[in-house]
């Protein structure tokens, strides 16, 4: 398997999972243009892509959704109450319905949909031995149950908690960042790896924000608390982060 991280952040989100058998998208947060620059400058195309998988209904992870389904004739599977929300941003698209609490295939590859915890119907997905989870206030049970089970997991490490305290947002956005159905802070990412990741040998952390977060930080933090060696890296914001294989 290649994981290709295209975009990672509060300003957008994508990432090209390719197995043998299937090359899949999971989200698509930037414009199809921008989401095809990057792919190229990875050395990768949407004309190999055979599914685009939608997290939840949020811009930064769904606004190129629509326009490449559309243009390279690629299906976008979404749960049933995620395409409630998100219908009319997908536009005439090729869209498969899928449940949350069932698994489901891409040609041979299975897709395992895993709940995560926010402000809209969302979930993570496992797919082989690599989880993605991001936009999750907690850690789920889920999510606790079978990270023990991966090699690799692409992991929300969102904000700084005393950045996002002692910083310039309203009180009400503070309380919803913070709250279970916000984001998960680099504290809590790096104690799940450090608890329940006994198998990772690769950790991507990703979705930093730019106003509560910083790269440097995030990985101190990865550092000070993850006590065993694991190679991992933090996903850039501002370009395409890189292609790992497991």
């Amino acid at each position: 398997m290649e994981i290709s991280v295209i975009a990672s952040g509060s300003n957008g989100n994508s990432c090209l999972i390719e197995e043998k058998d299937a090359s899949i998208l999971i989200d698509a947060g930037k414009s199809g243009r921008e989401i095809e620059y990057r792919m190229s400058n990875l050395g990768k195309s949407m004309e190999n892509v055979d599914a685009i998988l939608v997290t939840h209904s949020h811009h930064d992870h769904i606004t190129g959704a629509g326009v490449l389904s559309r243009r390279y004739g690629v299906p976008i599977y979404v749960s049933n109450e995620v395409y409630s929300d998100a219908k009319f941003k997908l536009g005439e698209s090729d869209v498969k319905l899928f449940s949350v609490d069932k698994n489901f295939k891409i040609k041979k590859v299975e897709i395992k949909p895993v709940l995560t915890s926010h402000n809209v119907s969302s979930c993570g997905f496992v797919i082989d031995k690599f989880g993605l989870f991001t936009d999750t206030g907690i850690v789920t049970r889920q999510m606790k149950n079978i990270i023990g089970k991966l090699k690799a997991v692409l992991l929300e490490s969102n904000h700084d908690i005393d950045m996002l305290i002692r910083g310039p947002y309203p009180a009400f956005l503070k309380q919803w960042i913070l709250s279970d159905k916000g984001h998960l802070s680099n504290v809590h990412a790096s104690s799940l790896i450090q608890d329940k990741g006994k198998n990772l040998d690769l950790v991507l952390l990703a979705h930093l924000s730019g106003n509560n977060n910083s790269p440097e930080v995030a990985e101190k933090t990865f550092e000070t608390l993850v006590k065993r060696k694991i190679d991992f890296s933090v996903c850039s914001r501002e370009k395409e982060s890189g292609c790992w294989k497991i």
